[in-house]
């Protein structure tokens, strides 16, 4: 075999590989103006990034400046040398933790290393820091004395934009087998320190069984077991670990973020009093977990009700299209009252059939921006392709370029990312207005046909249609009458009913195919029943339905049924100290003092007083964020007001 070929990076003598991941390689070295101090250069595989990714990259090494503890190998340097990417760390000596755990270990050790990892994170997350790849090969231990760091803050790889074709075998052991549900991409759900928490469960799940608790060689079943299946409990699978540190690793594994460990401190404490109790009596006798599991911010999260008749719909919906027909369906309702959520049900399905998901949403400053949202969603489509594997990408390329023939160009000026993906396009000829619509509306017919297909199903969800321009609508008319050109296509539309009356041209356009053979699906959500939103404070706060009823009435009436309302209510609440939690971690309230605080009477109010809390310099900020549309990225905002990030 030829020798491998070492990068040249002036300034540093490259001495030893590391190791490799689909994503970079790494090597140690050493510094040519410190030779007695060794560094970790993580040299990137890709030969291009955007100057949008170069950006974050800097950022994040100035936010890890914040780090500083021994248990912490922070990344120091992102330099690029002739079109070669790479990141430099501090020289830890260690090994990684699935090389020291490839063996059986005692469960003092374990439950010591464990600690360890929870001080580290708990270190992070103090600093504002989300980790997001917490696994194995981004921990090193040294066997001697356990001691372990915790590496790699950085990475090239965005879990939510890979694609479910990536068949590649160190991304699924090393990456997939520890995403959390919300990083899969696949769940409406922000990642935030919960999602760390989550991976090292599943850390403590293999050191204990000697396996992780989900894993497969096709990723849409492992990212299914992420959102759907629960693991084994480990006192099951280990009979020698007790049964109350089984318990917490459960709690770690919760598929819903705000039902697990809310804290690195209190997963830290909890394992600090197993390890006592272990190290002085050999086993570990059962008390309450997460005491002292205390978040600066309490997010409150609810889980759907009140909804089966709508969401046995939507599955039958898309069961119908997976089978080769084409359906679409408008959902109906008010702002918050659980619209998006209702599509989320959508996850499960798509994934057991190896379907796509794309979704765009309209803008009310954006009305005069033909296609603005189904633009937007298939440019999300198109990144999702760029992920693929090669293979993949040679496939959709020769269906594109088939589908749209010498049209492509059409697509590619509104589409930047279908140029990276079938390359650059013939211009094409130019034609009046009238003929240029037709031409267009014909090739982006084609190009949404190819792109639905027995194999992949696709799901295609444009929100908030109410602002829909007349383009747009024309488009959409134009594939409701085209059917039969569209199996294994479902659409969905959403939007606010209070702003669509009988003279709207969304209202029009439904009307109009009600008696087509194949009439569009409807629902309209209503808001919660009372004994449906008294379910959702039970869940919220996680007490008895009993201990909760006369809360929820109060909060039933002054949110008339809407589901996100409700937990903003509770948040007020929480943030007002009218609802706060006791020594034992158990939501308390008094009822009166509700009833006689200063709350705002409605739910408009509660949000302009929200609104109202926030300083001069943010408002300021706000007013051109809302101008940038529902979508911005702290690039734009510190070019549109001159300002450094």
């Amino acid at each position: 075999m030829p020798e491998e070929k070492v990068p040249v990076i002036p300034g540093y003598q490259i001495v030893e590989k590391l190791g490799e991941s689909p994503q970079a390689v790494v090597y140690k070295a050493f510094q040519k103006s410190a030779p007695q101090s060794a560094v970790v250069l993580k040299i990137l595989k890709t030969s291009y990034l955007s100057e949008q990714q170069k950006q974050h990259f800097r950022q994040k090494i100035e936010q890890l400046k914040l780090l500083n503890d021994p248990l912490l190998v922070r990344c120091i340097i992102f330099g690029e040398q002739a079109g070669t990417y790479f990141i430099i760390r501090n020289y830890f000596e260690g090994i990684p933790l699935n090389e020291w755990a490839a063996s059986r270990k005692p469960l003092k050790d374990i439950l010591t290393v464990s600690c360890f990892l929870a001080e580290a994170l708990n270190k992070v997350h103090e600093a504002g820091i989300i980790h997001g790849s917490i696994k194995p090969h981004n921990i090193l231990i040294q066997p001697r004395n356990l001691e372990v760091r915790l590496i790699d803050y950085i990475t090239t790889l965005d879990v939510s934009e890979v694609s479910h074709f990536i068949y590649d075998r160190l991304f699924l052991e090393g990456t997939l087998t520890y995403t959390s549900p919300e990083q899969t991409g696949r769940i409406n759900h922000r990642v935030d320190v919960t999602s760390d928490l989550y991976s090292l469960g599943i850390i403590f799940y293999e050191l204990l069984t000697g396996k992780p608790p989900f894993f497969s060689l096709d990723p849409l079943e492992l990212i299914h077991s992420h959102l759907a299946e629960e693991a084994a409990e480990v006192s099951r699978l280990n009979p020698e670990v007790p049964p109350v540190w089984s318990k917490i690793i459960t709690r770690l594994l919760v598929k819903q973020s705000e039902k697990r460990y809310q804290s690195a401190a209190g997963l830290l404490a909890d394992l600090v009093q197993c390890r006592e109790q272990y190290s002085e009596k050999g086993t570990i006798a059962g008390f309450p977990l997460g005491r002292y599991d205390y978040t600066h911010r309490v997010i409150f999260i609810s889980k759907m009700v009140g909804r089966q008749t709508e969401v046995k719909l939507v599955l039958d919906n898309y069961g119908r299209a997976a089978k080769g027909a084409f359906v679409s369906l408008f959902i109906s309702g008010l702002p918050g009252i659980g619209k998006t959520r209702l599509i989320q049900e959508l996850q499960k399905p798509i994934i057991e059939h190896q379907g796509y998901f794309t979704s765009g949403k309209f803008d009310f400053y954006q009305r005069n921006i033909p296609y603005s949202a189904l633009i937007q969603s298939l440019r999300n489509l198109m990144r999702r392709f760029l992920t693929e594997s090669d293979q993949r990408i040679k496939y959709w390329k020769s269906k594109m370029l088939q589908a749209v023939g010498n049209n492509g160009r059409i697509l590619t000026e509104v589409i930047p990312e279908l140029e990276m993906l079938a390359g650059v396009q013939p211009k094409v000829e130019e034609l009046p207005p009238v003929e240029s619509r037709t031409r267009f509306h014909y090739v982006f017919d084609r190009f949404l046909t190819c792109l639905a297909t027995e194999e992949n199903p696709l799901t295609l969800f444009i929100d908030d249609l109410q602002w829909c321009d007349s383009a747009t609508l024309d488009f959409l008319g134009h594939v409701l009458g085209n059917y039969k050109e569209h199996k294994y296509l479902f659409f969905i539309g959403a939007y606010r009913n209070n702003e669509v009356d009988n003279r709207h041209p969304l209202a029009k356009m439904i009307s109009d195919f009600r008696q087509s053979p194949t009439p569009p699906g409807e629902i309209n959500l209503k808001p919660l029943e009372p004994q449906y939103c008294h379910k959702q404070v039970s869940y919220i706060l996680d007490s008895p339905l009993f201990q909760t009823r006369e809360l929820s009435t109060f909060i039933s009436r002054l949110t008339e049924g809407n589901p996100l309302f409700v937990s903003e209510i509770l948040s007020y609440l929480h943030n007002k100290d009218l609802l706060y939690l006791d020594a034992d971690r158990h939501w308390q309230w008094d009822l009166n003092k509700i009833r006689e605080s200063d709350m705002p009477p409605t739910v408009v109010e509660l949000f302009r007083s929200k609104v109202e809390k926030l300083s001069s310099e943010s408002l300021e900020l706000l007013k051109y964020c809302a101008c940038l549309g529902n979508r911005f990225s702290p690039t734009e905002i510190s070019l549109v007001k001159k300002i450094s990030l």
